[in-house]
């Protein structure tokens, strides 16, 4: 009996040790890598090193130098992190000029040492890689925060620079007061590219996420869930006037709208330009997209008694075009976006000028003016977006019901599916907005249709899959509809980039409350993020293109062609979604348009 018990016990803590192992190897993998081949076109601008003078003690920290051989290494001890800005950084300046769009590479050799986040030992360390302006650092080029690892090793990341700089202006900051932590630090590099260098030629890190190998056991429940979800059965009967059943009639079914929402933004300038890489984006959209979002014309600010001169006065000429050739092509559209929630520069002027009130007649301007445009063809709205304050948002100068004021008067306005829409990079973030969201909730008297999940990643913030579900399944009982409202994957690496498409767009599918999907953007050539994109702006396109085409238009479309049965019917699963039917039996042939829903009968039709 003894042998038996001390057997079984040391059976249960081999399985504790190996899933603790299995916990802190997921927790921190974050590996360092060897500095990689870099293209010869590339510029070294940096003085390799460290300068000798540390940089002085601040209230989140100080810098230790520390012996390392022949030389030595700085060691990062942030005691503390700030709300806002990062002051336990040290800066290295560069004289060439930085062209915007102009492609770089920047890389720090470095170690965590330890965290200091209590439960959260085992998290990789972080670091936010700031280059700008050396005077004030507001004209920025880059603003990326990177991952660290416990290992000595090169942290690397390809960038595309946001803005110019001019000559002897540049500077590059580390900053490390983003959590309790030390790090240490040997060397910071920067390498700039000749204008119109391929950035996909440069090396990003090596990174994975939870559930992309081809066995996760999270593919056969998603997969599942799609079959109960988005599909029922369809049945066509056919019968002569007399009400007899016709057999072995030809039954064509083709898919032409999914009811999902698989959808991009859709870059208002272009509706009308009859350039060849207009008219090429606008058939490109016809052929992958099913709903679309126009940009930028809906965002505040953009709108009449907030820009004025003749560029604003084209932008709104083609968003009333681009409504028109959307509706014309029965695309259902989501609108971007009603009340911004983060104070933007317009808003902040007004705040610097103590008329906090003229950002509250400026949305409402907004709002009535769109609303009004959109009433007969936008149906659902990013009503509140970015309510979670990066530095500031509305609450801070309105208090905390203003949202829910707002929205309050939104219903009164429109009919439209109203949606708040945020985005969740860590899970400080997440917790924030799900606490929002069930004030929320219980402040308003119509409560929020929905939640939109922002969705803009990189090889640095991927989400796993069972993280992702377990985020759509927090969410999902504050609402009746999910959806993905902006996604794209800045990453060079073709295929990590197909295969998170390939996954993330399978388990959202997947859910029973998500209703889209929308890509923020397709081509590089009119796209924020052009490594996020599935065609480059020379019009390659990307793996990730593929992925989409045959899971979208493919694996989740129903088309089939069979003949009646002796009852004088064809019955098969489809999915949900508009369809064209086509019977012919005796050179007699009836076309008809059908939606198939849950709810659907059978398609009966007379020949």
């Amino acid at each position: 009996m003894n042998k038996i018990f001390l057997s079984t016990c040391w059976g249960l803590l081999l399985a504790i040790l190996i899933l603790c192992s299995l916990f802190f190897l997921h927790a921190d993998n974050c590996t360092a890598q060897s500095l990689p081949y870099l293209p010869d076109e590339l510029t070294q601008v940096l003085q390799e090193g460290l300068p000798d003078a540390l940089p002085k003690a601040v209230e989140t920290g100080h810098f230790e130098k520390l012996p390392a051989g022949n030389s030595f290494v700085w060691l990062a001890n942030a005691t503390g992190n700030l709300e806002k800005g990062n002051k336990l950084a040290f800066s290295k300046t560069f004289d060439p000029p930085l062209l915007e769009d102009e492609v770089g590479f920047v890389a720090v050799r470095c170690r965590l040492v330890h965290t200091n986040m209590q439960s959260k030992e085992n998290r990789p360390g972080r670091v936010l890689i700031h280059i700008g302006d050396r005077d004030t650092l507001r004209q920025t080029a880059l603003y990326h925060k990177g991952t660290i690892g416990r290992e000595w090793g090169w942290y690397f990341h390809p960038f595309r620079a946001a803005t110019a700089l001019p000559k002897n202006t540049g500077k590059i900051r580390i900053s490390f007061d983003l959590q309790p932590q030390q790090i240490e630090i040997e060397d910071v590099r920067l390498y700039l590219a000749p204008p119109g260098f391929d950035m996909a030629r440069l090396p990003m890190m090596e990174a994975g996420y939870q559930g992309r190998e081809p066995n996760a056991p999270w593919r056969e429940a998603a997969a599942a869930r799609i079959e109960k979800y988005r599909m029922s059965p369809l049945v066509v009967r056919v019968f002569d006037a007399q009400g007899n059943a016709i057999q072995q009639a030809d039954v064509r079914i083709r898919m032409r709208r999914h009811a999902f929402g698989f959808g991009s933004t859709f870059h208002v300038r272009l509706v009308d330009d009859m350039s060849s890489n207009a008219i090429r984006y606008r058939q490109i959209f016809e052929e992958l997209f099913e709903a679309l979002v126009p940009v930028p014309a809906l965002i505040p600010q953009h709108t009449p008694d907030a820009k004025q001169g003749n560029y604003a006065n084209q932008l709104l000429s083609d968003l009333a075009n681009t409504l028109q050739w959307a509706n014309d092509r029965h695309l259902p559209m989501r609108g971007h976006t009603l009340v911004w929630g983060n104070l933007q520069p317009w808003s902040n002027a007004f705040v610097a000028e103590n008329k906090p009130n003229k950002i509250l007649s400026s949305i409402r301007k907004h709002e009535k003016y769109v609303l009004n445009l959109t009433k007969d063809v936008i149906h659902e709205w990013d009503a509140i977006n970015h309510p979670i304050r990066f530095q500031k948002d509305l609450r801070d100068v309105f208090g905390p019901s203003v949202y829910a004021d707002l929205f309050t008067e939104q219903r009164t306005m429109t009919s439209a599916k109203l949606i708040v829409n945020e985005a969740l990079f860590d899970n400080d973030r997440e917790e924030q907005f799900f606490q929002f969201m069930k004030e929320f909730q219980r402040q308003v008297p119509s409560k929020a249709d929905g939640i939109g999940f922002q969705s803009h990643f990189s090889v640095n913030n991927l989400r796993g899959m069972e993280d992702l579900w377990r985020r759509y399944e927090r969410f999902a009982p504050l609402v009746d509809r999910l959806v993905v409202t902006e996604y794209d994957f800045v990453c060079n690496d073709d295929k990590l980039h197909a295969d998170y498409l390939r996954d993330i767009l399978t388990l959202s599918f997947s859910h029973p409350k998500m209703t889209g999907f929308i890509n923020w953007g397709f081509w590089a050539g009119y796209h924020w993020k052009p490594e996020g994109t599935f065609i480059r702006k020379d019009w390659t396109e990307r793996p990730a293109l593929n992925i989409w085409r045959n899971l979208v238009h493919e694996s989740w479309s129903t088309n089939l062609d069979r003949q009646t049965n002796t009852e004088g019917q064809v019955k098969t699963k489809a999915f949900f979604g508009d369809y064209e039917i086509t019977v012919s039996v005796k050179g007699k042939t009836l076309t008809q348009i059908w939606t198939h829903t849950a709810q659907s009968g059978p398609l009966l039709l007379e020949l």
